[in-house]
């Protein structure tokens, strides 16, 4: 009996413990409040600024246990959020440091201001907030705080225009490049990306005469002698140019009054790029306006193995193809160096584990040969390069068709 009496009481003490473990474990509760805190100096004027930072604070909602919540801010101009911009930055812990720069953007936004031409200055406003909380992969997770007011905001324009640079030459009858002239030299502007402002390449596509053409570029109306021209060289004298192929790329040095000269134009579009990064110009015969075509880039030993992110993006400016018909072809002509034929393609500039299109899954190239100039082959989503080490230099025009993930690289 003795015995019996123990092996009971030890049978009552697992089962405690288990009871005890099982009252411990975290469960989760789907949240039903979550409070932002409204600043001390709610009622004082905040001026945004490019450099400046909001302080925001707020509870983290009730999941039942201490969850690895993300948190994103919104801003609207209304009480009522019928009409609001989320911010892009996430936070994961339950305060930040809102910055000015993307509160600003969003009120210019809010304001429907596309560009700085567009952007009139305001006495400060009223801007609501709100943060919306969620958990990754649970979708009963998410839920929006309460709305808080700050009474005299003051943004500033936040919207960027995109860069441009002027094309001055005998095919605008020589127009002075002085501010004075702005009007006439308008259609004459080489323009950065929308979506790469700052990243100063610049392109323009012209109705060129027929003919000889002369030419060079000025970052600025600053006169002819301001310090603004670029061109293929210091001395202000042209120098001739071939486009082989309907193609041109040369350096150009900065200042420098030295014009490019084409002989024999037989007239058309013509599409030239400056890439102000490396003092570069492409010169495309019959150029296409690329400007709202989807692209991908191209990354590998010809670009620099330069990282795939979105710091690098004035970077990749220079290394994108292009879906011009909309079919999911993208297609580029570039000059790729001997042995510097190894590259692969990226959808996105999101890092290197992420959007890779490629010759193989794994992150290990393939060799390949141009029979007769041309390569066709097979493509996948994966991060295998594709290597050709026979490679003597020069162009090659690439055609990347995704939806049939296949790839043609052809020697010009």
């Amino acid at each position: 009996m003795k015995k019996l009496t123990i092996l009971f009481a030890c049978l009552v003490a697992v089962l405690s413990l288990n009871s005890c473990k099982d009252d411990t474990d975290p469960q989760y509760n789907e949240p039903t409040e979550f409070v932002l805190n409204t600043p001390a100096l709610a009622a004082q004027y905040y001026e945004l600024t490019e450099d400046g930072t909001l302080d925001l604070s707020w509870s983290q909602p009730d999941y039942g246990y201490a969850a690895a919540a993300t948190y994103k801010v919104s801003v609207s101009l209304l009480e009522d959020f019928s009409e609001s911009m989320e911010l892009s930055t996430e936070h994961k812990l339950c305060y930040a440091q809102v910055a000015g720069k993307e509160i600003a953007e969003a009120i210019c936004k809010l304001r429907g201001i596309t560009s700085e031409d567009d952007y009139t200055d305001e006495p400060a406003r009223a801007v609501y907030f709100r943060v919306r909380a969620y958990i990754n992969g649970i979708e009963s997770s998410e839920i929006v705080s309460n709305v808080i007011k700050l009474d005299q905001v003051k943004e500033y324009c936040a919207i960027q225009s995109p860069g441009y640079i002027y094309l001055i030459g005998n095919v605008g009858g020589w127009t002075g490049p002085d501010a004075a002239n702005a009007g006439a030299l308008a259609d004459w502007r080489l323009f950065e990306s929308a979506n790469a402002i700052g990243s100063k390449v610049y392109t323009g596509i012209f109705n060129m005469p027929a003919g000889q053409l002369v030419f060079r570029f000025y970052t600025e109306l600053t006169g002819w002698d301001g310090g603004a021209s670029v061109g293929t060289q210091v001395d202000d004298n042209p120098i001739a140019v071939t486009l082989t192929d309907g193609m041109y790329s040369g350096s150009l040095v900065a200042p420098g009054k030295g014009s490019i000269q084409i002989d024999n134009w037989e007239g058309g579009s013509m599409k030239i790029t400056v890439n102000m990064n490396n003092k570069s110009v492409l010169i495309e015969a019959g150029g296409v306006d690329t400007s709202n075509s989807p692209f991908i880039y191209l990354v590998g030993a010809p670009s620099g193995w330069t990282g795939p992110s979105a710091d690098n993006a004035a970077h990749y400016e220079a290394w994108k193809l292009f879906d011009i018909e909309g079919n999911g072809v993208y297609t580029g002509t570039f000059e790729i160096n001997a042995g510097e034929f190894m590259f692969r393609f990226y959808k996105e500039l999101t890092g290197w584990d992420a959007a890779s299109f490629g010759s193989q899954v794994e992150d290990s190239p393939i060799d390949i040969a141009l029979t007769d100039g041309v390569y066709t082959g097979s493509a996948t989503d994966g991060k295998g390069s594709w290597n050709c080490p026979d490679w003597a230099g020069g162009k090659v025009e690439i055609a990347v068709d995704v939806k049939n993930c296949q790839v043609t690289f052809t020697q010009k």
